[in-house]
């Protein structure tokens, strides 16, 4: 019995464990998983004196890109606890060196939007008609579709952002 529980137990925690994976990212690098790419690069970077300390602040770009060559889809799950109608997160960004002084950020998502796509239902007038309806399928990237947001950091002086990404990996994406 105890062996059944074991195997049971570590059997959910290595599923857990390769749902998600953290990745180290290096800066204008972009680092592939199943067709998508992960990446961050820097648009502005000025000094800054926060309470009598100088730190650098950096705009920073996240993006995930699909490179696939087709879409992604994320499909709904039975039982599915989330509302359909809100953005999934499939990658988190962390700045590991970020301070979060002047309410600037640490981490940043990247959220898929809702798919639609035409759907073939039975017609209720006729039963032997169809009709065609546009409906919620999940949520998608789409092919050569790039996701991007920005977050602010601020950093130690004389140190650049070191990013980390957690990928969502979705079985069936």
């Amino acid at each position: 019995m105890r062996k059944l529980i074991f195997l049971s137990f570590s059997t959910f925690f290595s599923a857990f464990l390769h749902s998600q994976q953290v990745v180290d990212l290096e800066e204008n690098a972009t680092y592939k998983y199943n067709g998508i790419e992960y990446g961050f690069y820097i648009s502005n970077e000025q000094s800054k004196e926060v309470k009598g300390e100088d730190y650098d602040r950096f705009e920073v770009n996240l993006f995930v890109r699909n490179s696939s060559g087709c879409v992604k889809v994320i499909p709904f799950k039975v039982g599915m606890t989330q509302s359909t109608d809100e953005d999934i997160t499939i990658a988190e960004f962390m700045c590991r060196n970020a301070t979060g002084k002047r309410l600037t950020a640490k981490s940043g998502k990247i959220l898929t939007k809702p798919w639609y796509t035409l759907v073939k239902v039975n017609d209720e007038k006729a039963t032997d008609k169809y009709k065609f309806i546009n409906a919620e399928a999940g949520h998608a990237i789409g092919n050569g579709q790039t996701i991007k947001t920005k977050i602010i950091v601020i950093v130690p002086k004389g140190e650049r952002p070191k990013m980390a990404c957690t990928i969502v990996d979705f079985p069936g994406m």
